[in-house]
């Protein structure tokens, strides 16, 4: 390798500078690119790191790929296992994930997980109200809705905060302006 060619030691850890791109790239919105590294990272790592498959998983979603998230959401959410404690925000994603895949049952269950560690976070309230709507609650999702504070309800009228900051999937976005134009 080339590290044995500069006479240096080879680098054990070379996927952390793969994850560390490649995280970097993705808040950039280079998605491509740090789909590219992450899928590097993963190569060089040589088994599972709950690290690189969130992140991989998010590059994924932005890159509209939906299975190849749901797949790196899943296997990151089953390394936690079931401790309440290890419920993380980006359970959220992979359950947003789910509902835009159609997977309905299983994206509702996920985000009342996270609803249960983060109860009040407006982001989990919004996205249990799509669910709830979508399953035919309506009464249940405008309340859910409203229970969102208003400074931070207004951010979800707010195309850019949603297409760009919190980037829901199509299917979330157009089951969420259902809900706005409901209450």
């Amino acid at each position: 390798t080339g590290g044995k060619l500069l006479g240096a030691k080879p680098c054990d850890d070379l996927y952390i500078l793969y994850l560390n791109r490649g995280s970097l790239r993705l808040n950039n919105g280079q998605y491509a690119a740090a789909l590219s590294d992450l899928e590097l990272a993963d190569q060089y790592r040589g088994k599972l790191d709950a690290t690189i498959l969130q992140n991989r998983a998010r590059a994924r979603e932005l890159t509209s790929d939906y299975k190849g998230a749901d797949r790196d959401y899943t296997l990151s959410i089953q390394m936690a296992g079931s401790n309440p404690k290890e419920i993380a925000p980006f359970w959220l994603r992979g359950a947003l994930v789910k509902f835009q895949l159609g997977e309905s049952i299983e994206a509702l269950d996920l985000v009342r997980r996270v609803e249960g560690r983060f109860p009040e976070a407006p982001e989990v309230r919004a996205a249990l109200a799509v669910l709830l709507w979508k399953r035919g609650d309506e009464d249940g999702a405008r309340r859910k809705f409203l229970e969102i504070p208003d400074l931070a309800r207004r951010k979800f009228l707010d195309e850019e905060y949603l297409r760009v900051t919190i980037a829901w999937p199509p299917k979330c976005l157009g089951v969420l302006r259902e809900i706005q134009t409901a209450v």
